[in-house]
């Protein structure tokens, strides 16, 4: 199950545990970066088995664009579709409240998933606390 939660949800606890478990722990990012002033503007999107938070991501809208970040699956529910579910729960719930395009800074390792869900990508690599990324867009149907 997928829920739409606050930055104030109780849930939230869960969320950030998960991301500092696959961002700080595994991937080795700084944790003073992992949450930043957008985590208390965004719509936050958390995946739930068992009562328990194995996926999350997050949205923050600029007028009639959308952009994700902090997807993060828990790694004993990586492979099984729960980012694909993900990111299209994302875009139906940002079409829906009027969101034309939704953009991301994907991980180089991760563009073949966001090519496969229909991303392009833009520009070039770049770095974010230590991993290469790179900008992608979708443009949403009306």
């Amino acid at each position: 199950m997928i829920v739409e939660i606050r930055a104030t949800d109780p849930l939230m606890s869960a969320v950030y545990a998960l991301r500092r478990e696959v961002f700080v722990i595994e991937q080795g990012v700084p944790e003073e970066l992992e949450v930043d002033e957008y985590d208390n503007v965004a719509a936050h999107l958390a995946a739930l088995s068992d009562g328990h938070v194995v996926g999350t991501l997050r949205i923050v809208r600029h007028d009639r664009t959308a952009k994700i970040g902090r997807m993060a699956v828990s790694a004993h529910s990586r492979k099984a579709g729960l980012g694909r579910e993900l990111m299209e729960f994302a875009a139906t719930a940002v079409s829906r409240d009027g969101a034309q395009e939704i953009i991301l800074a994907a991980q180089f390792t991760a563009r073949e998933f966001y090519r496969r869900l229909g991303y392009i990508e833009e520009g070039a690599v770049f770095d974010d606390a230590g991993i290469s990324h790179v900008m992608m867009r979708k443009k949403l149907r009306p």
